[in-house]
C-alpha cells in the first residue's frame, strides 16, 4: 500500500462522493442519522460559518464536548479550512482548561453547554478575560449566551456563505500542515501538546484499517471518548476514511446504551480498552446472541488478559479482534496483531509494526540496537508528531538526531517482528536492587478465574527503595480473599519478585481515556501501608 498524500478534507470529499447514501454517523441516544452526503453538507456549513466568523487557516480552535455528532463535524470542518483542532478532555477542570487554552494559544473554542448543566459555559465565561487570545466562543446549543455564538447561528451563517470561499481555503491546505494539537493524558505532570499533521493521521488510519480488514460495509461502535486519539482518529477518522458507519451509542460511557446499540444497529466492530470490555461483558444486560454481527475491532490502551481475549474470540465469536499499540506522538498505531493470529499471540504480543512504521529495540542506557528476544526500549519511525507545541526541549528529548521516537516503553521483538511490551521504563519497580516488571506479575495473577482486573505497582519504601503491591478487582458473583491471592502468588512466583501487599478493591482511579492512574494507587498504598 502506497503512502497517501492528501489532506483530510480532500479524503473526506472523495469518500462522500463514492458512498453518498452510506450511513456515516448514527447517534442512537440523540436519535440522529447522517449519510455521507448530508454529513459533507453539514461540515461545509460549519466550516463556512467559522470562516465568516473570523477563524483563519492555522488558527487553533479548542473542541470541548462529549461524544456528539457536532464534535466530529467540527473536527472535519476545521481540517477542511486549514485550522487546527485542540481536543479537550470532556471532564477537564478549570485549571486544565486554562492551561490548554493558554499553552496552545487558542483563538476559539467550540463547546457544548456542559455534561450535566451549563458548567462549560460558566467556566469559559469565568476564564475568558484571563486568556487574551480567546476571541471566539461557539456553543453547541440553540440558546444564546453572552459573548458566545450558538451552533444554530453558526450553521445559518455558513449556509449563506458562497461555497467557493471554503474551496479556496481547502486548496491552500497542504498534507504536511498541522491539523491538531492533542494533549497527552497528564497521568504524571503537565500534559504536552502533540502537534500532528494531515499526512500522519490519514496514513495511520488507512494502514491500520487495512490490517483490521475494515471497509465501507462495516459499522463501528464508537464509545471511546472523542477527545482522545483512540476515539477521534483510530475509530472516527479511520472509519470515515473507509466509508464505514460510526455508531455512537451515548454521550458518555454507558454500558446499557452501548449493548443496546451494538444489537440494534448491527455493529460489526468494537473498540475499547480491556477495562471497558470487561464492564460490557459483566453487565447484567449482556447477551452473547446480540453480538452476532461483531467480528472485528481493536483492544488497546492496556495489556489484554488471556481469559478476556479467549472469551471474546471463542465464546462470544468476535473472531477477528486485534490487539494494537500506539501513542499520540506517533499519530496513533505503531503495531497491531493480524485478525487471524492465534489467541496466544494476540495476548502475549502487541503485534508487528504497521507497514508504514519502523520499530527497533535499543539499550536505554547506550542507545545501541539490540538483537531479537532482548529487552530494551521500543523506538519507532513513521509519521511522527511534528513537535511538542512550544516545548523544543521536550521534543529533542523524545526524538533523537536520527529521527527515532523513544517511547519510554520496555519491550522485545522476535525474529518475525512481533513485539512484546514488558513494562514502562518509569514503571519498573526496583526492590532491594531487584528489577520487577508489573506486567509479568499481573499475568500470573490473571490465571485466577475469579480475577476481573489486577494492577501491580510500586510505591516508595524507606529501606527497600520500593515495595510491590497487587490490587485486584474480583468478578461479580465470585469470592476471593487476600489470603487466596497471597497463596496463589507464593505457589507460582519467585519470592524475590512477588508482591508483599495485596488488596481487594471495587474499582481503580482512571483517566477518561480508560488508563489506570498507577501514581494514585502508589500514593494510596504509601499512606495505607507505611504512614
Amino acid at each position: 500500500m502506497d503512502f497517501i498524500r492528501k489532506t483530510i478534507g480532500q479524503a473526506i470529499n472523495t469518500i462522500a462522493q463514492e458512498h453518498p447514501d452510506n450511513d456515516a454517523i448514527i447517534h442512537t441516544e440523540m436519535g440522529v442519522r447522517y449519510d455521507y452526503g448530508l454529513l459533507l453538507r453539514k461540515i461545509g456549513h460549519i466550516a463556512n460559518g467559522l470562516i465568516k466568523s473570523g477563524i483563519k487557516r492555522g488558527d487553533k480552535v479548542a473542541l470541548w464536548a462529549p461524544n456528539i455528532p457536532e464534535w466530529i463535524i467540527s473536527m472535519l470542518a476545521l481540517a477542511k479550512m486549514g485550522a487546527i483542532t485542540v481536543p479537550i478532555d470532556q471532564g477537564a477542570g478549570r485549571d486544565d482548561l486554562h492551561f490548554i487554552l493558554e499553552q496552545s494559544e487558542c483563538r476559539g473554542i467550540i463547546m457544548s453547554k456542559g455534561l450535566e448543566d451549563e458548567e462549560y459555559v460558566k467556566m469559559v465565561l469565568d476564564l475568558k478575560d484571563e486568556i487574551p487570545n480567546l476571541e471566539h466562543v461557539f456553543v453547541i446549543a440553540d440558546k444564546s449566551y453572552p459573548e458566545m455564538t450558538p451552533w444554530s447561528e453558526l450553521r445559518a451563517i455558513g449556509e449563506a456563505v458562497d461555497p467557493g470561499v471554503l474551496n479556496q481555503m481547502e486548496d491552500a491546505v497542504n498534507p504536511e500542515d498541522p491539523v491538531a494539537i492533542m494533549y497527552t493524558s497528564g497521568t504524571t505532570g503537565k500534559p504536552k501538546g502533540v502537534v500532528v499533521d494531515h499526512l500522519g493521521l490519514i496514513n495511520k488510519s488507512m494502514f491500520s484499517t487495512e490490517r483490521q480488514g475494515v471497509n465501507h460495509t462495516d459499522r463501528l461502535c464508537l464509545f471511546f471518548p472523542l477527545f482522545h486519539m483512540f476515539g477521534n482518529t483510530c475509530i472516527a477518522l479511520a472509519g470515515l476514511l473507509r466509508g464505514a458507519a460510526l455508531i455512537i451509542p451515548c454521550q458518555t460511557f454507558d454500558s446499557s446504551m452501548i449493548l443496546g446499540a451494538i444489537y440494534e444497529e448491527s455493529c460489526t466492530a468494537i473498540y475499547a480498552s480491556p477495562s471497558m470490555i470487561i464492564s460490557l461483558l459483566e453487565h447484567p444486560e449482556f447477551q452473547k446472541r446480540e453480538w452476532g454481527t461483531v467480528q472485528k475491532g481493536i483492544i488497546g490502551g492496556a495489556p489484554c488478559p488471556m481469559e478476556l481475549m479467549r472469551s471474546l474470540v471463542e465464546d462470544i465469536g468476535v473472531s477477528n479482534i486485534t490487539v494494537a499499540y500506539g501513542i499520540t506522538e506517533t499519530s496513533s498505531w505503531i503495531t497491531m496483531t493480524n485478525p487471524n493470529d492465534p489467541i496466544e499471540l494476540r495476548v502475549s504480543t502487541i503485534g508487528m509494526p504497521l507497514t508504514c512504521n519502523e520499530v527497533k529495540i535499543v539499550n536505554p542506557a547506550t542507545g545501541e540496537d539490540l538483537p531479537p528476544e532482548t529487552q530494551g526500549e521500543l523506538c519507532t519511525k513513521g509519521f511522527l508528531m511534528k513537535e511538542y507545541y512550544r516545548m523544543p526541549g521536550a521534543t529533542v528529548a523524545a526524538i533523537d538526531r536520527n529521527g527515532w521516537f523513544h517511547t519510554g516503553d520496555l519491550g522485545e521483538m522476535d525474529e518475525k517482528g512481533y513485539v512484546k511490551i514488558t513494562g514502562r521504563l518509569k514503571d519498573v519497580i526496583i526492590r532491594d536492587g531487584v528489577e520487577i516488571y508489573p506486567v509479568e506479575v499481573e499475568e500470573i495473577i490473571y490465571r485466577l478465574s475469579e480475577v476481573s482486573e489486577v494492577q501491580v505497582f510500586g510505591f516508595p519504601h524507606p529501606e527497600k527503595g520500593q515495595e510491590v503491591a497487587a490490587w485486584v478487582r474480583v468478578r461479580e458473583g465470585c469470592q476471593l480473599s487476600v489470603d487466596d491471592l497471597a497463596e496463589h502468588v507464593k505457589r507460582n512466583m519467585d519470592v524475590g519478585v512477588a508482591p508483599d501487599y495485596f488488596k481487594i478493591v471495587s474499582d481503580f482511579p482512571m483517566t477518561r481515556s480508560g488508563k489506570v492512574q498507577k501514581f494514585k494507587l502508589a500514593d494510596e498504598a504509601q499512606k495505607e501501608y507505611l504512614d
